[in-house]
């Protein structure tokens, strides 16, 4: 499969000032376990869709994506949920068998080939071999034309956690040491300058404001930007407490009786948003950009209309207009 990526001039060696979706087609959402990155990723899927892209989003592996976009079971082919908008599961199973196939072309001997115990042993020792297989398949989808044009507008990749997003993402480098010459090393460097051009491919960290995910996302960013040169957009904040308060209403709660259920509440709401405002100001110092904040949704998100708030925050930071 041959890959076409943007020239550019270089690659920006500092985080953008907003979230910059222009005309990139790829944007890989990524972040701690639990703080809310599918979520963010179906949120954005709508907003984007809104905003009349033809959208596909991918989850990579089995979680909730389908659901919050009102899809039922979700396989490796797209499914359409809305219009513009379609869907789908990557399962390294799946897409390894979908590889052998269309490789041997012949449905016996792929068979034949992954029911091998010394081909499965192989495939699992081999180093980025099955985060490789996911990414061709990605790159099948940006490929992918219908009557003279791309089929999808943007792509959406709803990426593992962070300690495995990293070897997905580096998986072209982490093979091309071992393929040097040939169509695979060609390959993999073309899907290695498409991941690190910023015209094509942007990464968005998801985090919340607690202190140990503000520490591993800023350990991400690290790692990504810097270790392997990939576009980074500004964090994305999910679940910041909404400011309930003036600063009246505050200074009136000193006077109250500490042992009020309901002060009490309410100066625990105020010291969460404290505490949530301290790790807005950490990840803004420590990258020099204004992180893209979100608020915490007390619906559940599979709640009717539960992320279109998120939607419209998301649709605003990154400039999409309907």
């Amino acid at each position: 499969m041959k890959l076409t990526p943007r020239t550019t001039r270089g690659y920006e060696a500092a985080v953008p000032s907003r979230f910059p979706l222009a005309a990139q087609r790829l944007v890989v959402v990524t972040g701690k376990g639990g703080v809310g990155k599918t979520t963010v990723t179906a949120a954005f899927a709508q907003a984007a869709a809104a905003a009349r892209r033809r959208v596909l989003a991918v989850e990579v592996g089995r979680g909730r994506l389908g659901a919050l976009l009102g899809a039922g079971t979700l396989t490796h082919e797209p499914t359409r949920v809305a219009p513009r908008l379609s869907v789908a599961r990557l399962e390294a199973d799946a897409v390894l068998g979908d590889f052998i196939l269309s490789a041997l072309r012949l449905r016996v001997l792929a068979r034949r080939l992954l029911e091998s115990t010394t081909f499965q042993v192989l495939a699992a020792a081999a180093p980025g071999l099955p985060e490789l297989l996911v990414l061709h398949r990605v790159a099948g989808w940006l490929e992918e034309r219908r009557l003279g044009r791309a089929t999808y507008d943007l792509i959406l990749l709803d990426a593992p956690a962070s300690g495995h997003s990293l070897p997905l993402l580096a998986a072209p480098r982490t093979l091309g040491a071992l393929a040097r010459f040939g169509p695979v090393a060609k390959l993999l460097r073309e899907m290695e300058h498409v991941l690190r051009d910023p015209a094509t491919t942007l990464i968005g960290l998801v985090t919340t404001p607690e202190e140990l995910a503000v520490r591993e996302t800023l350990e991400l960013h690290r790692e990504l930007h810097a270790g392997l040169g990939l576009p980074v957009a500004p964090p994305i904040l999910n679940a910041m407490p909404r400011r309930r308060f003036t600063p009246t209403d505050e200074a009136a709660l000193a006077a109250l009786d500490p042992d009020d259920p309901h002060v009490v509440a309410a100066r625990f709401h105020l010291e969460r948003r404290r505490q949530a405002e301290l790790q807005y100001a950490t990840l803004r110092r420590a990258l020099g950009v204004a992180p893209v904040r979100l608020p915490l949704l007390f619906p559940p998100p599979e709640a009717s209309d539960g992320i279109d708030d998120l939607a419209s925050d998301l649709a605003r930071a990154a400039g999409l207009a309907a």
